[in-house]
């Protein structure tokens, strides 16, 4: 295996624009990285139980996963549109408090249905780690690896929202329209 080949890929793969760094950056950024706590450790919780549960799929169901790619396409392509939707309406301001705060089971529910995040290990483990290796310990090793560069990533992310939370506030409107084309132009990039 080219272990630079599967680190560049897992990093750059972490901390390109997907809908879960989108996500956590937004909501970092309408109320704070303490406050989106709840809902961006939802996120990582569902990206560490996804990383663990298609790992584990795909080291089982190595052959099977062809048939299986297109429908986690389609919900996923659709949960994003509704997503995108849902920024794009949002009124914003200051009347943004904690009724509209995303929630940890929101977060960890986006998490499983996040295609991108499903093809993030899909790729990992089929690509990089089954054709070479088919020890446990492998397998651990590198779904771990996987698993925590990514969450760094998605950290990173909301790191940023919170960071630039009062340059953001001051384009309110602008930054949601931005964030639902990005959201669209994920969904789109699925399939």
């Amino acid at each position: 295996m080219n272990f630079t080949a599967f680190l560049s890929y897992i990093i750059i793969t972490s901390i390109t624009p997907g809908p879960s760094n989108l996500l956590m950056m937004n909501e970092a950024r309408k109320f704070g990285f303490k406050r989106s706590l709840p809902f961006n450790i939802g996120i990582l919780s569902g990206f560490i139980i996804l990383g663990i549960l298609t790992s584990l799929l795909t080291t089982s169901l190595y052959k099977w996963m062809p048939m299986i790619e297109p429908y986690f396409k389609i919900v996923g392509a659709v949960y994003l549109l509704y997503l995108a939707w849902k920024i794009a309406f949002t009124k914003g301001g200051k009347d943004e408090g904690i009724n509209n705060q995303s929630s940890f089971f929101s977060g960890l529910f986006f998490q499983i249905l996040n295609v991108k995040s499903i093809l993030y290990f899909l790729t990992a483990m089929s690509t990089f780690v089954l054709p070479y290796s088919s020890s446990n310990i492998t397998i651990l090793f590198f779904m771990s690896l996987t698993i925590v560069i990514g969450c760094v990533a998605l950290l990173l992310w909301a790191v940023f929202g919170s960071a630039f939370k009062k340059i953001f506030s001051k384009h309110n409107k602008a930054i949601n329209i931005v964030m639902c084309l990005l959201l669209i132009y994920s969904a789109i990039t699925i399939f």
